[in-house]
């Protein structure tokens, strides 16, 4: 084989930097004058109230529990605690008639009246006096448990944190084996059967392409995952994003008193080494809670790739069979360290730094064995390929947080500044054999170099304005700027030198500027939740190929409704019923209209003409005990952005672009069951039940798909001890069709085991996933001439040793407690 010059002097026409633009530093003055302005008008002075909390030898009680409640009807409105001096202070009450109780653990709660009238600035209550309790506990120890599936506010919320099965194992790891998510090999993740999911991480956007999300999940430490919320019916406090839904991975944050941490040390082999280790420190005192974590991880992975292709219709046919080895080495480090300071009573300052650091190296080995329909073979194209990657994500964010009042008033104001470097190079040695492996031509070697920058910003503004204790309205504003800078130079090596090749060489800009404004009024009537909401988002989009001179602007107003209701029939009953509109605007790769290499015969091409796309949502939902969900919906979605493939049988090449190909009608079914069987064993199982059809008038080769399909996932715990658990999770997934794929079936079963020891400050667990090796799948194409068959097999069985430990204080002070479930229930019902 010929040996490549990696001597290379490549020109570098890519950007490094641009300049925000003015209309980004306009809103973001206009969101804050506006947010000042609120500040001033609603902080209007009002009464204090304070008193001193005893027992009954006189001595002060510290940390004793004071709640404020409305006379008329008990309903809560806010809570302080007594200090070692047995003092207590409750700012900012309005005028009017109230209780107050005073309760600690070992004494009894007692209850005391107060009146506050216009023009009072201090009101100086009676003295609690406390009892203790008859029987008074000397020590209580809780156990706090949290189902592992559990749908709150219409979400379904997945609780991965301190799992054995979520033990060195990936947010994307994590995110897969969530119940109704699925995720192809080009990263691009699915909810309940139906790709256009906008995935947030702690309920910011990150608005990157599927492949770039994909790289730093795969990347983000699992033991850093507090919880994945799944919504396919969000508010209008929401982006519209995501004709599919949200799904928000919410990272762990820790509210304790003082100094602690965790460290956590883990392994894993599966055709390849693993590691993945962690740092968290929190610090909290007083007003100040300083947090921070690290990670590395080094999640090299090795997959294969078998395609068998017959391009033509007749009996001189040809066969293109093809298979490739590829091994990836992924190292990154991951940095996260913010602050929360507490400016005075009712307001919190707080600031957020994260950066993400990825290098990598791919290697692949493709062989193509090509020949006639039944012949033997006629000749083998070999292609190496060895890719260089580097991914740098920094991410800034302020935001404030101001309680305007007792009655929950609040003013949130946020500020995000973000920038996404991918430096990517690839190189493709091509080789072209005879049947008896001499040379049939001279080899081919070409550089394939793709840097891109991504920068940006957004600020928004959300207000909450209780009425009373039974109705709200929230408001709020957006503004995002997103601007990204592809430039990606194609090289062919000529007597050693490598040139750029400018018809194969493009550099595409995408601008887009999105405005956003919500409402949502919120009532509750007897037993009647309703909340309306109605989203406007303007988009200004700009797509400019600089090379091609293609460009694309577009600039359209939108409006997205959303209207939901829950009725509580009875103690054990209750329905709601729930409608959305959302958008899916099509990213950014995709519009870039130029061709992305694969290998001689094989390409990607990009759309610029691509127009967003709407759904319209329907649910109906039953919750039987207050746990026990069964949903029902309908989705319909016009112009469908989707992935199409198309072949020239005289040349034959095959590309894949993305068009608006068909209007989709979704019917969806799930149900969640949570089991408690005896006193060690429970479960959480959901089930989601899918019909997907699809429909477009293509000249050529209509569409009008439609197939019903099964997901489900299946969760176990058994306690064994108090210092020993076994956990196992089961996926299957039925035949699935996705435009014009036909996707097989998939399963795997999944087995942790946990120990924990040094007074559950130290825990071994050991992991292995897909213990059975059934999650590779298959996808096929028998669409137009298309005749395409794919079988993709990855790194899915991997067995994991993770050690994890807590060190610090590890509990909560009692100031941080949250009501009791007696207290709560009073809140505004």
């Amino acid at each position: 084989m010929a040996k490549r010059n990696l001597a290379m002097n490549i020109p570098n026409t890519h950007k490094k930097h641009y300049k925000p633009m003015p209309l980004l530093r306009i809103s973001v003055l206009t969101l804050f004058f506006f947010y000042s302005f609120i500040i001033c008008v609603l902080a209007q002075e009002k009464a204090n109230v304070q008193g001193t909390v005893k027992d009954q030898t006189g001595a002060p009680v510290d940390l004793a529990t004071i709640i404020l409640l409305r006379a008329a009807d008990s309903s809560y409105i806010r809570s302080v605690f007594s200090d070692q001096k047995g003092n207590y202070q409750i700012p900012a009450v309005d005028e009017g008639k109230y209780i107050l109780s005073a309760s600690m653990i070992g004494f009894r709660k007692t209850y005391l009246p107060i009146a506050i009238r216009s023009g009072q600035k201090t009101i100086q209550a009676a003295s609690f006096v406390l009892m203790p309790e008859t029987n008074a506990l000397k020590e209580v120890t809780v156990t706090a448990s949290t189902p592992s599936i559990e749908r709150k506010d219409g979400a379904l919320v997945v609780n991965v944190a301190n799992t054995a099965l979520a033990a060195g194992n990936s947010a994307m790891d994590i995110l897969e084996r969530s119940p109704g998510v699925s995720v192809d090999k080009d990263g691009n993740i699915s909810l309940m059967g139906r790709q256009g999911v906008t995935v947030m991480i702690d309920g910011k956007q990150t608005y990157l392409s599927a492949e770039q999300l994909a790289n730093m999940l795969k990347s983000m430490d699992g033991n850093n995952v507090q919880s994945i919320e799944l919504n396919t019916n969000p508010s209008a406090k929401y982006d519209a994003a995501g004709t599919a839904g949200i799904i928000n991975i919410k990272l762990k944050k820790n509210n304790m008193e003082g100094t602690n941490g965790t460290l956590s040390l883990s392994g894993g082999y599966g055709r390849t080494h693993k590691s993945n280790n962690s740092l968290q420190i929190n610090h909290k005192t007083g007003k100040v809670n300083l947090f921070g974590n690290y990670s590395y991880v080094n999640s090299n992975f090795n997959n294969t790739l078998e395609l068998y292709r017959i391009v033509g219709q007749s009996a001189s046919a040809k066969v293109f069979d093809q298979f490739a080895d590829f091994q990836n080495e992924r190292a990154s480090s991951s940095i996260r360290g913010g602050i929360d300071y507490k400016t005075s009573e009712r307001n919190t300052l707080s600031g957020l730094f994260s950066g993400f650091f990825l290098q990598g190296n791919d290697h692949s080995t493709s062989n193509n064995r090509i020949s006639d329909l039944n012949a033997p073979l006629d000749s083998t194209l070999t292609t190496l390929n060895r890719g260089r990657n580097k991914y740098n994500n920094l991410s800034f964010n302020v935001n404030n947080t101001f309680n305007i009042d007792t009655n929950g008033r609040k003013l949130v104001a946020e500020v995000d500044v973000s920038r996404f470097s991918d430096k990517t190079s690839n190189y493709y040695d091509n080789y072209f054999y005879r049947s008896n492996g001499e040379n049939l031509r001279s080899p081919e070697f070409i550089l394939n170099d793709m840097p891109s920058i991504i920068n940006i910003q957004t600020a928004k503004i959300d207000y909450t304005h209780p009425l009373n204790s039974k109705s709200k309205i929230e408001l709020g504003m957006k503004y995002s700027s997103v601007k990204s800078d592809n430039n990606m130079g194609f090289y062919n090596q000529i007597n050693g030198d490598w040139q750029n090749n400018e018809n194969r060489s493009n550099h595409f800009i995408y601008k887009e500027r999105v405005s956003a404004a919500y409402a949502i009024y919120n009532q509750t009537i007897n037993k009647t939740e309703i909340k309306a909401g109605l989203r406007a988002e303007h988009t200004y989009s700009d797509g400019n190929s600089i090379t091609m001179n293609v460009r694309n602007k577009r600039n359209y107003l939108s409006l997205f409704p959303n209207i939901s209701l829950n009725q509580q029939l009875s103690d054990k009953h209750s329905i709601g019923l729930s409608y959305s509109r959302r958008i899916n605007r099509p990213n950014y790769g995709n519009l870039n209209p130029f061709l992305f290499y694969v290998d001689p015969y094989s390409y990607q091409q990009g759309n610029p003409f691509l127009n967003p796309s709407y759904t319209n949502s329907y649910e109906l939902s039953y919750t039987l005990l207050k746990k026990y969900t069964l949903t029902a919906g309908y989705q319909k979605t016009k112009d469908m952005v989707g992935e199409m493939m198309y072949q020239d049988d005289e040349t034959n090449i095959v590309y894949v672009t993305n068009e608006n190909i068909a209007s989709e009608n979704v019917y969806f079914a799930n149900l969640n069951i949570p089991l408690e069987l005896g006193k060690v064993w429970s479960s959480n199982t959901n089930i989601n039940a899918m019909h997907l059809g699809y429909k477009a008038d293509i000249p050529a080769a209509p569409i009008d798909f439609g197939q019903f399909a099964v997901q489900a996932n299946s969760n176990h715990t058994f306690n064994v001890t108090q210092s020993l658990r076994f956990e196992a999770t089961l996926q299957y997934r039925s035949p699935l069709r996705w435009s014009i794929y036909q996707i097989g079936t998939s399963w795997g079963l999944d087995l942790g085991v946990n120990k924990s020891f040094w007074n559950k400050k130290a825990q071994v667990k050991f992991a292995v996933t897909d213990i059975f090796n059934t999650r590779p799948n298959t996808v096929k194409t028998d669409y137009s001439n298309l005749n395409v068959r794919v079988f993709n097999t990855w790194e899915s069985r991997v067995a994991r040793l993770t050690f994890t430990f807590n060190f610090g204080n590890q509990k909560l002070k009692i100031s941080e407690r949250s009501l009791d479930s007696s207290e709560k229930n009073r809140v505004g019902k």
